[in-house]
Parts: C-alpha cells; sequence; structure tokens
C-alpha cells in the first residue's frame, strides 16, 4: 500500500491519489495504515479518519516534524523501525529516516495541517 503525505486545506474528500494537488505532495512510500499509526505514535500523536483512505494527522506531529532535528529525526526513524508492524521486514532505519526527512524539508515553512492518503 502506498500512504502518501500532502498539505491541503481547501477540499479534503479525495477519493483518488490523483486527486492531490501535486504541489501538495511532501513525500510517502510503500507504507501501511499499521505502519503510519505506530510512527504517529513514536510522534506520541494522532490523526482522525475522514474516510478509509484519507487521514488528517495531529497538528502536534505537524509541529514535531518541523522542530525536530536531524539526530532527533533519525531517533524517532529507529524507534518506528522497532515497532511490531515491521517485524519480519528488513526496514532500514535509515530508510526510514530519509522518508521522514524528505516529509520535514518538504513540510518546511508551511502552517497548514499534513494528510496521508492511502492508495
Amino acid at each position: 500500500m502506498n500512504a502518501t503525505f500532502f498539505t491541503e486545506a481547501d477540499d479534503c474528500s479525495f477519493s483518488r491519489l490523483d486527486e492531490v494537488p501535486e504541489t501538495s505532495i511532501l513525500g510517502g512510500g510503500n507504507f501501511t495504515k499499521d505502519n503510519i499509526g505506530e510512527l504517529l505514535s513514536c510522534f506520541k500523536s494522532g490523526s482522525s479518519t475522514q474516510n478509509d483512505n484519507l487521514w488528517l494527522l495531529s497538528s502536534s506531529f505537524s509541529e514535531r516534524l518541523s522542530t525536530v532535528d536531524t539526530e532527533g529525526l533519525k531517533q524517532l526513524a529507529v524507534n518506528w523501525s522497532y515497532e511490531s508492524s515491521w517485524e519480519d521486514t528488513e526496514v532500514s532505519p535509515v530508510a526510514l529516516a530519509g522518508h521522514l526527512s524528505e516529509i520535514k524539508y518538504a513540510y518546511s515553512g508551511s502552517d497548514q495541517r499534513i494528510w496521508v492518503f492511502f492508495d
């Protein structure tokens, strides 16, 4: 399953990824809903479900992501890699840190909430 992180405040009733404005996409990857749920747990954050494929992440996630330094981001990625949804996979904490860095720097300077679309 693909998870795409994006910012978009106007109309978030998307049912397909191609409806998400390309300019609002922050990044993403091959993540399950369990993976993203555990990521939110590592950030001590939550989400609200808009529909089965669309989650609005809490403002605390956006705030923490925008303020965490590089070492903190690496540690969050390591902690995330130890979560149960990654059992029996060969997930790399370095790869997870790369995904988080991509999202962090694409989000930099934004004041909008972050959404996740599962496709």
